[in-house]
């Protein structure tokens, strides 16, 4: 959500133009067919500005009002007002970049004016220009019927635009703080609790596709004391609280910041140490893989030289069994030749006892 703060100071009326909200009163001024609010207030246009740098701007909410000088000293290239609330506009067509307009209680109600302002704003504006419609959130409700003033208002819009965002003006009084160190501004998200119901709804539209703008999520637009300049009896007190209470919570973000801080370093020299640990077990295991693998490849080899062995025994084995069978095959063989030996020695000496020699 993004919150303006009114401005409470009273400011020059602007002179009646088409397609404006209701007027600071709750009884709005008629001029012809158009109903115009009398002060659109700082805050709205401050709120512009951004969106205005370096634009030509035709601003259909601020003829005779501190708008338009604004928006020029804020760096827009150009800031352009009909002298007359009558339609079509005086401008050419597709020459502006963002037009600054409002839809009154009678556009809201009668679609055919709303289309005609709509119908005009897209033809003065370019292709990929911006329109910024503001809204008093109390006109949309007669047509809320069932849905929330942002789903109203952006339901009007869509039907003429392709791209819509809608933004809610809740007016508020807050106190802002720089960072120290810093330029980022310190916004408490609870601020957004004591704003209340919106003032007004703006919708920012383009008829590309895709947003010309970008929003943050927070805004605060600073519209200076406010009205009655002193803070009620009580406030300041509450807001010394809130800043007592603010200061504590960030002294202690700080106190918990530092213990994470210390806790990161431990478990930071935890995992160095553990780190260190698992390297000296990859190298300790890379070491034993090693060694295992030298082993079992020595064990191999074992197994390879011993069936060696076993072969080369089963053949000497083999031979062993084959010498004996000749050896036993020469006993034979020598045993038979003894007999034949013994057998002739035996002849030879009965031949000589009888006295014939051999023949």
């Amino acid at each position: 959500m993004t919150h303006s703060a009114e401005d409470q100071s009273p400011a020059p009326a602007p002179a009646p133009t088409q397609g404006e909200g209701a007027s600071r009163g709750d009884e709005p001024a008629s001029v012809g067919d158009t109903l115009v609010e009398k002060n659109w207030g700082l805050s709205f246009y401050l709120f512009i500005e951004p969106f205005a740098v370096g634009k030509v701007v035709v601003d259909l909410a601020g003829a005779g009002g501190p708008g338009p000088e604004l928006l020029r000293r804020a760096g827009a290239m150009d800031v352009l007002s009909p002298p007359t609330s009558a339609l079509p506009l005086p401008f050419p067509g597709a020459g502006v970049d963002l037009v600054v307009c409002g839809l009154n209680a009678a556009a809201v109600d009668d679609d055919v004016k709303r289309a005609a302002l709509f119908a005009e704003v897209k033809r003065v504006l370019r292709r990929d220009g911006m329109v910024v419609v503001r809204v008093v959130a109390r006109v949309l409700e007669k047509v809320a019927v069932g849905v929330s003033l942002r789903a109203a208002l952006a339901d009007l819009a869509l039907e003429h635009f392709a791209t819509v965002d809608i933004v809610e003006e809740t007016p508020f009084r807050a106190v802002s703080y720089f960072v120290p160190g810093s330029d980022d501004l310190a916004v408490s998200e609870a601020m957004s609790k004591v704003g209340g119901r919106p003032s007004h709804l703006i919708a920012l539209c383009t008829p590309a596709t895709d947003r010309t703008w970008h929003l943050s999520e927070s805004l605060l637009v600073p519209t200076g004391p406010g009205e009655g300049g002193e803070l009620a009896e009580g406030e300041l007190d509450a807001w010394r609280a809130e800043v007592g209470r603010l200061t504590a919570k960030v002294a202690e973000t700080a106190r918990e910041r530092d213990e994470l801080r210390e806790r990161e370093m431990v478990v930071q020299d935890r995992a160095e140490r553990t780190g260190r640990t698992v390297s000296t077990l990859r190298k300790d295991v890379e070491r034993y893989l090693r060694q295992i693998s030298d082993e079992a490849a020595a064990r191999e080899l074992l197994a390879l030289e011993r069936d060696q062995l076993r072969r080369k025994l089963s053949a000497v084995q083999d031979e062993l069994v084959v010498a004996q069978r000749e050896m036993e095959t020469n006993k034979s063989s020598v045993q038979a030749l003894r007999k034949e030996v013994a057998r002739l020695r035996a002849a030879r000496g009965s031949a000589a006892g009888t006295g014939r020699g051999p023949g």
